[in-house]
């Protein structure tokens, strides 16, 4: 029994492996399988990389990867888990370094961006002649000669500026001014005014009272004219 037994087994293994050979494929069969699967669209993975852009990225890897590799291997003779303490430390403390700046950056550019709308909207804003012209005797009061001559020359502007009502243009130099009301009565107190501004302020020579009473008896005429016309005609 155990005989006939046997035999059977026997029998359905060596059907079983048969079959089991009979179901494999043939070695070329399996290769051409193979690279149909390879070929399909889902298993192209460099898709979208050309040599270029992966060289860059490889160059940029480098260069970062070069100091850390550096710096680990100056620490040689340390033990590894050391080693790689130390780089980590480095590591962060750069990275934060780096924030640092960025954001050091961003906030100086931001700062100016907000100083530069202030400047406008005080440019914009109503100033009273009045207050630059009190500064002005405050500051010849304290022996402060050119500042006083400086208040002096804002007043007159701002006095112009509301004379013709309309503001002017922002930046707008010395001598750009002057050729604008060169055919005006304007013209001998404001050049008499930006020629102290131009030597006291801006050249070495310095600002006595002298000056001052000068600048105090133009800003004066400057206020007669603008008093007498109801629009100033520049050029």
């Amino acid at each position: 029994m155990f005989a006939k037994t046997g035999l059977i087994f026997s029998a359905d293994l060596s059907m079983g492996v048969t079959a089991m050979l009979a179901s494999l494929k043939s070695p070329e069969t399996i290769r051409r399988m193979a690279a149909e699967v390879v070929s399909r669209p889902e298993y192209q993975l460099d898709q979208g990389l050309d040599d270029e852009s992966q060289g860059l990225w490889l160059t940029i890897l480098s260069w970062i990867l070069k100091p850390i590799v550096w710096i680990f291997q100056s620490l040689h003779g340390l033990p590894p888990v050391l080693q790689i303490f130390v780089v980590v430390i480095l590591v962060v403390i750069l990275v934060a370094l780096i924030a640092h700046i960025i954001w050091t950056f961003v906030n100086a550019v931001r700062r100016s961006r907000i100083d530069q709308s202030s400047v406008l909207s005080d440019r914009e804003r109503s100033v009273d002649p009045r207050h630059l012209e009190r500064s002005a005797e405050l500051a010849a009061t304290a022996g402060q000669y050119v500042e006083a001559v400086r208040f002096l020359f804002k007043a007159a502007l701002v006095r112009i500026e509301q004379s013709e009502k309309k503001k002017l243009r922002v930046g707008i130099t010395n001598r750009e001014l002057l050729r604008r009301y060169q055919k005006s009565p304007l013209s001998a107190p404001l050049a008499q005014i930006t020629d102290l501004i131009d030597r006291k302020w801006y050249g070495t020579e310095s600002c006595e009272s002298t000056d001052y009473e000068v600048c105090q008896s133009q800003h004066v005429s400057i206020c007669a004219v603008l008093q007498g016309n109801s629009r100033v005609v520049s050029a």
